[in-house]
């Protein structure tokens, strides 16, 4: 999660998993065949409110290799976002391309606005994007202990995600009973670490990853 906070290798990884479940419905345009927002809030521990980066990606028909700027706008407040550095993937016969770590200064929140996202390849021919990008601010306002209660009442869905002391993801997805504690986490992943509980919304439009819990095995566990 180095993007401006400690543990990008573990955000990316983390992402990585979650960019092929995101397939927005944005609109066609030249070689962008679809693009995604979402809004992560991270909690550091149970008493602050969370940090939030808007993390932004487009799919296109070509090699995202060749990508050179990828650039994100708003229509009413004129804010603009150039990506120091580019995330490419490549999964199939499609080819994505974004950038996990757009920041508001302040934390604030990101505007609720038509956007413009314009990816630009290494021969400089560039395609664009413009659509309408709304999401539940509420949660800048909510601590930890708060997520839960916010996320079920939207009929989100909670993951889990575990991760080896060097960061390496061993394992996103359901949060199974067999990793509903420590001691049963470490049964399954003798190399875990630590783990984050991950809230996603049904739009795919805010993600929350509560604070990181170290996995100690409790003997009366």
């Amino acid at each position: 999660m180095d993007y401006h906070i400690r543990n990008f290798s573990k955000f990316f990884s983390l992402f990585s998993v979650f960019l092929f479940i995101f397939f927005s419905c944005a609109q066609n345009s030249a070689d962008i065949n679809q693009s995604e927002m979402t809004v992560v809030f991270e909690y550091q521990d149970e008493e602050t409110l969370p940090s939030a980066r808007l993390c932004a990606f487009v799919e296109s028909d070509s090699d995202s290799r060749r990508s050179g700027l990828l650039q994100l706008s708003t229509k009413k407040d004129g804010f603009i976002w150039s990506a120091p550095s580019l995330v490419r993937i490549k999964s199939g016969d499609k080819f994505w391309t974004g950038y996990t770590n757009f920041l508001m200064q302040k934390n604030q929140p990101f505007p609720l606005d038509s956007y413009r996202i314009l990816i630009q390849n290494a021969d400089e021919k560039e395609a664009e994007e413009i659509f309408d990008f709304s999401y539940d601010s509420s949660f800048y306002k909510l601590k930890a202990a708060e997520v839960e209660e916010k996320m079920l009442s939207l009929g989100a869905v909670k993951k889990i995600a575990i991760y080896d002391e060097n960061h390496i993801l061993l394992y996103y997805g359901e949060l199974k009973d067999n990793l509903s504690s420590s001691r049963k986490i470490w049964n399954v992943y003798s190399k875990a670490n630590y783990f984050n509980v991950i809230w996603q919304t049904k739009d795919n439009t805010v993600i929350c990853i509560l604070p990181k819990q170290l996995v100690v095995p409790d003997e009366n566990d």
